[in-house]
């Protein structure tokens, strides 16, 4: 395994260790374990916890940027197509889809976020994790709403991601497609 594919495990494994462990289980050595690699190779590259969390938010705003990257090509050539009722929803169905299989992102955004509070080394931590995580709601918003300010759009990206966070961290139900169309429907 190549220097760059080490890491980018060493990064995937951080991500899972704190979605499943919580920050108070990421060690170098769990990480090193769920990434299944020789004990000291996560210190190796990241020789702090805080060099480490750092990468990893680094590495999870990525990841969430990529996905919305991807989102939003779709929505648009489906918005092109099938027009504007399609795309809301695709975006309502990808979100719902989302949940289930990448709560991992959610719980270890949420555990980064939470870090960034009260550790002064990750200043900035949490509001890039956010803003990366709501991009695709806001752009989705954005598209339906016909122009409408941001100040709206931020709000409904909130409620959406709210009601999400909460479900991934089983403090709430699944969201259902109906709930989400009614945010929709609030900034239209």
């Amino acid at each position: 395994m190549d220097k760059t594919a080490r890491r980018e495990s060493i990064l995937h494994g951080g991500i899972q260790v704190l979605a499943t462990k919580g920050l108070g289980g990421l060690t170098h050595r769990a990480v090193d374990q769920q990434a299944n690699l020789p004990q000291g190779s996560s210190s190796y590259y990241f020789p702090k916890k805080v060099n480490l969390l750092i990468a990893v938010s680094e590495f999870l705003a990525a990841q969430l940027e990529e996905d919305c990257v991807e989102l939003q090509v779709a929505f648009s050539q489906l918005t092109a197509e099938h027009g504007l009722d399609a795309a809301k929803d695709l975006f309502v169905q990808e979100l719902l889809d989302y949940l289930g299989t990448s709560r991992h992102l959610f719980l270890a955004r949420i555990e980064l976020t939470l870090a960034a509070a009260h550790n002064p080394e990750l200043v900035g931590v949490g509001e890039k994790l956010t803003t990366a995580a709501r991009r695709p709601i806001a752009f989705f918003l954005k598209l339906i709403s016909n122009g409408k300010e941001d100040g709206p759009i931020e709000t409904c990206s909130g409620l959406i991601d709210g009601i999400t966070l909460m479900h991934a961290i089983g403090q709430g139900p699944k969201p259902t497609a109906d709930q989400i169309s009614a945010v929709f429907h609030s900034l239209l």
